[in-house]
């Protein structure tokens, strides 16, 4: 194998409720992927040190409880991915927790069907491995609201590692591939 290439030809991110064994088999060959130093990053750099590579373990799997927590409408488990402040949610800068919460609140009150799917992300750690880049292709559905909304969409986010645990400084849009609503 590469050890700059690292191929998963699944859908990694269509995760409903627990884990099944099968996702989280991927997902394990995922993060040991990772773990060799595989490129996933878009940057080349020198090897990785022991703080980077667990970043990187810890920013995969959560990715996946942030798009579980979103699918399953999961609010509590949302709200533990944001800080007290973000520097960019969207269209917004330096937008309050609770602006954030509200909005994500308001999506989820208002949708009947919400389903987030990902490839795997490309991970940009930044040395020491206490904050890092994520950008993504998300492909989304959500239906039930005044106007159903569907489409794929390059997403960034961008991660900083508190005394809590990992949480995303900047949710955005970099690109639209495709959108729909109805």
């Amino acid at each position: 194998m590469d050890p700059n290439r690292c191929f998963v030809p699944f859908d990694l991110m269509r995760l409903r409720g627990a884990v099944a064994g099968f996702a989280y088999a991927i997902l394990l060959g995922v993060i040991n992927c990772l773990m060799t130093g595989a490129a996933l990053s878009a940057e080349k750099a020198s090897t990785p040190t022991s703080a980077e590579q667990t970043a990187r373990r810890e920013l995969v799997v959560a990715l996946f409880e942030w798009i579980d927590a979103t699918n399953r409408r999961d609010f509590i488990g949302q709200s533990r991915f944001y800080p007290d402040s973000m520097d960019a949610f969207y269209l917004w800068r330096n937008v309050p927790r609770s602006a954030v919460l509200a909005e994500k609140r308001r999506v989820f009150a208002r949708a009947s069907t919400i389903d987030i799917g990902s490839d795997a992300p490309q991970l940009i750690i930044e040395p020491g491995g206490r904050s890092g880049r994520m950008y993504f292709r998300k492909r989304y559905v959500i239906a039930g609201t005044a106007r159903d909304r569907t489409g794929e969409v390059l997403q960034e986010l961008r991660w900083v590692k508190q005394a809590d645990g990992w949480k995303i400084v900047s949710e955005r849009d970099l690109r639209v591939i495709r959108q729909a609503r109805r």
